[in-house]
C-alpha cells in the first residue's frame, strides 16, 4: 500500500506542477504579510495499514508574517460513522518562490479525537510538505503531503495524508 500512497503522491505534486505553469505573472504580485483562509479535502491511511483510504474535509487558516514564516490552525473531519477529527496548529516555513509558486515545510502540536460518547482525544504531532499555486491575485492551488503521530503513546506508525485545497488571502 506504500506504493498506493507514493503514486497518489506523485501524481498530486506533478498535476500541482502542471497547474503552476499557465497562471499568469499577475500571480507573481502577491501580499507577503496577510490572512489566509482555504478549505480542502484529504486521502487519509494508517501507515502499514491494508485498509481503504478514509476521506476528510476541513478549513485551514493563517497568518503570514513575513516571506518566510506564517502560523496556521487547521480542522477536518473524517466521512465515517464515528466523528473523528483533527486539529493542528503549525509554524510554516516558506523555502521556495518562483513567481506564483511556492513550496513549504510545516509542523506542529495537534489533537485528534472521536466524537462517539467515549471523549477519546489525543494529542498528536504532525509535519508535512506543501505548495500553494498562485491562480490570481489573491486565489491560490495547495497540494500538501502531512505526517501526524500520536505524541503520547509512542506510536511511530502515524498516519499519511494527502490534500489538495483551494484558498484565498486577505
Amino acid at each position: 500500500m506504500n506504493r498506493y500512497c507514493d503514486v497518489m503522491l506523485h501524481g498530486l505534486l506533478l498535476a500541482a506542477l502542471a497547474l503552476a505553469l499557465p497562471v499568469s505573472p499577475a500571480a507573481a504580485q502577491e501580499q507577503e504579510r496577510g490572512f489566509s483562509l482555504d478549505l480542502f479535502g484529504a486521502s487519509i491511511r494508517a501507515s502499514g495499514s491494508n485498509d481503504a483510504n478514509s476521506r476528510s474535509l476541513g478549513l485551514r487558516g493563517g497568518y503570514r508574517f513575513s516571506r518566510t514564516w506564517a502560523l496556521e490552525g487547521s480542522l477536518s473531519r473524517l466521512d465515517e460513522d464515528a466523528q473523528v477529527w483533527f486539529g493542528d496548529l503549525s509554524a510554516k516555513a516558506y523555502f521556495i518562490h518562483v513567481s506564483h509558486f511556492e513550496l513549504y515545510a510545516l509542523g506542529g502540536p495537534g489533537r485528534s479525537g472521536v466524537s462517539d460518547g467515549d471523549g477519546t482525544d489525543r494529542a498528536t504531532l504532525h509535519v508535512g510538505l506543501g505548495a500553494e499555486i498562485g491562480l490570481g491575485d489573491r486565489a491560490y492551488l495547495r497540494p500538501e503531503a502531512r505526517r501526524r503521530w500520536d505524541a503520547g503513546q509512542g506510536d511511530f506508525g502515524g498516519v499519511h495524508e494527502y490534500s489538495l485545497g483551494i484558498g484565498w488571502k486577505f
